[in-house]
């Protein structure tokens, strides 16, 4: 009898703590994709093409980029008075990146440090570069992106009016023979840097620095603490900046778009991207809300909360973990119907939540008869996320741009 309270007890602790744990990340899951999905509904991207202002400089960090590097830079070239304005950080690389680069006319920095690979070093590399003469205004674009006419000026009308710094836009691409497992990939980028970043910014509140397509005042990036190899080194950026009182601002007026890598390399793409969120929830939620108690400040308590929730197929295969388990104990008489109704209540927001964002951005990527195959995707994922407990990636490592020169000299 003992032994069978103390069963009942223990499940009812573990599906109640799951409930609470998994529902305020699905809370907020759920509060910005609906108010995100209804905003974009109604809101129109202008492409008309303006010319940038003068004082300012695009940093374009590149590690053996030579297959996309000049169409980067071509469409750059479109939106700036001057070549010089853009600046290409040739990190490390191996192959005909740096050439490419000054056949464009743009200024070129070459930097070589095996022992501090990654995108952080290469920007802290350049803003030290350019301290002697700074611009008003710095833009990061990564090497492989491509960009909506007039962002580079609006981005930097943007960071002018409210000296602060700005995220455009940034979605990923893949091309039209593609997979279904890339194609969702992609979804779930449009909800994280789209559809959430246009909720949350609807509800007033800070957005997370998606990497590229962003945007800073001359007097916030030089205080930045840049350098580093993190893989999310653009969720550190923004909760660094956070702390410092400088929250980032989301504008629908810009777009970036970059490329979704293939293969092998795009999981391990996912597996950087994913092990590295999951070690902020871990690390630095809980100092942005100590941070957010000493400085009575909400826009931190929200920006922990944004950041809290996790990559969405681990959402969703956290729920149905949950659900399953609720179901089965309730089955066994171990628990209550309680548990079990709030975890089918949070399954159905999450579903509404999803099925909004879909109908707003999603169904050129998944038409109705993809759908079907999300479960095949969320056992794919599966591996990424066990091998976070074994083998965590959260630093930069080899890609597919280390591969390629290598493989092409044999």
């Amino acid at each position: 009898m003992l032994l069978s309270r103390l069963v009942s007890l223990f499940s009812n602790i573990l599906l109640w703590g799951s409930a609470v744990l998994l529902g305020i990340p699905s809370l907020v899951f759920c509060i910005e994709c609906l108010v995100g999905a209804a905003t974009i509904r109604h809101q129109e991207v202008d492409e008309e093409e303006v010319m940038s202002p003068l004082s300012l400089n695009i940093l374009v960090p590149a590690h053996n980029e030579a297959d996309h590097i000049g169409a980067t830079l071509d469409g750059l070239l479109e939106q700036v008075a001057e070549a010089s304005q853009i600046i290409v950080i040739a990190d490390n690389c191996s192959d005909q990146t740096a050439t490419i680069a000054r056949s464009c006319g743009v200024t070129v920095l070459e930097r070589e440090d095996a022992n501090c690979p990654g995108k952080g070093y290469a920007l802290d590399y350049a803003v030290k570069h350019i301290q002697a003469n700074p611009p008003e205004v710095v833009i990061i674009v990564d090497a492989d992106c491509q960009l909506m006419p007039g962002t580079i000026t609006r981005l930097a009308q943007q960071v002018v009016q409210q000296q602060c710094p700005i995220q455009a836009t940034y979605l990923m691409d893949v091309g039209a023979e593609s997979g279904i497992t890339d194609r969702i990939s992609v979804f779930a980028i449009k909800v994280r840097n789209w559809v959430r970043s246009v909720g949350i910014t609807q509800l007033g509140y800070p957005c997370v620095l998606a990497g590229s397509g962003m945007a800073f005042p001359w007097t916030i990036l030089q205080q930045a603490p840049l350098a580093g190899s993190k893989c999310v080194d653009d969720m550190q950026l923004t909760i660094d900046l956070a702390i410092a009182g400088h929250t980032p601002t989301y504008i629908t007026t810009g777009r970036v778009t970059g490329r979704l890598m293939q293969n092998q390399a795009a999981q391990s793409q996912r597996s950087r991207w994913e092990h590295g969120h999951l070690e902020v929830i871990l690390t630095q939620v809980p100092k942005l809300l100590r941070e957010a108690w000493h400085q009575k400040r909400l826009d931190l308590v929200m920006l922990a909360l944004d950041l809290s929730v996790p990559p969405l197929s681990l959402l969703v295969l956290l729920w149905l973990l949950a659900f399953s388990l609720s179901s089965l104990f309730w089955i066994l008489g171990l628990v209550s119907w309680l548990p079990l109704l709030v975890l089918t209540l949070m399954g159905s927001c999450l579903s509404l939540a999803l099925g909004a964002a879909w109908f707003s951005v999603g169904r050129e990527d998944l038409p109705v008869s993809t759908l079907f195959v999300i479960p095949v995707y969320l056992l794919w994922k599966l591996p990424i996320y066990f091998k976070f407990f074994v083998q965590p990636q959260t630093r930069w490592l080899k890609t597919e741009r280390d591969i390629e020169p290598e493989a092409s000299k044999q």
